[in-house]
């Protein structure tokens, strides 16, 4: 399995074009697991259409990076966490090359992946992509920095699809704060933090780790 981790959704530009070409191919069928929406914000089907849907929802960029690899867009499928039975999500993941995580909530997307049962069926897809927190759930363990949602630096367990002991921040800005945060868990949890930019990104593939675009590296010494 080759797992890739991001901040955005722009990694078809070119910063990021150029390396993930060789990943992405117009051949492969992708699904979108959009699991990591807010309770209070889509609570049913029709909450989950109206913020995904083609016209004012973020269907658009999405997909659009896929389209740009020359994906057709009819092999782009959309997990539908309040429609799709649990036989049609192990059909549709296990027919797919590409499984995507979209950002949002970290931990109501792991929860919602456990119970859905997809851990069963990911080992099936050659990619496993994840935008910003669709990036940190598939660390054995990451860390949140406070923002609007988490008042504290809070860690939490993964999805474990990457066996490694590093962390990452996404949305990495050079700022104090966010430097700080990072001193704070390289103290306490681990000997290395990759800082993704939003046009970064880590592809993993089996032992080899390969950074692009905008990335920092910190390492305890």
């Amino acid at each position: 399995m080759i797992n890739i981790l991001l901040s955005h959704y722009y990694f078809h530009e070119d910063w990021a074009k150029d390396t993930l070409k060789n990943y992405i191919n117009k051949n492969d069928k992708v699904v979108i697991v959009p699991f990591s929406f807010d309770d209070d914000e889509i609570s049913n089907t029709s909450e989950w259409e109206n913020a995904y849907n083609r016209e004012n929802g973020n269907y658009k960029e999405v997909v659009e990076p896929f389209l740009e690899y020359g994906i057709d867009e009819d092999k782009i499928i959309w997990l539908n966490y309040f429609e799709d039975t649990d036989e049609e999500i192990k059909r549709i993941v296990e027919s797919s090359n590409i499984i995507f995580f979209t950002g949002g909530l970290t931990d109501r997307a792991i929860e919602r992946v456990i119970e859905k049962g997809l851990l069963n069926y990911i080992d099936n897809c050659r990619v496993v992509i994840g935008a910003s927190a669709g990036a940190l759930m598939q660390l054995v363990k990451y860390f949140i920095i406070p923002d609007e949602d988490f008042s504290d630096l809070m860690y939490f367990n993964g999805l474990g699809l990457i066996n490694t002991d590093f962390y990452i921040v996404v949305h990495y800005k050079d700022t104090e704060f966010h430097n700080n945060c990072i001193k704070i868990a390289l103290k306490e949890k681990t000997d290395t933090i990759y800082a993704i930019g939003d046009r970064g990104g880590i592809v993993i593939d089996n032992e080899n780790l390969l950074v692009f675009g905008n990335v920092t590296i910190f390492r305890n010494k």
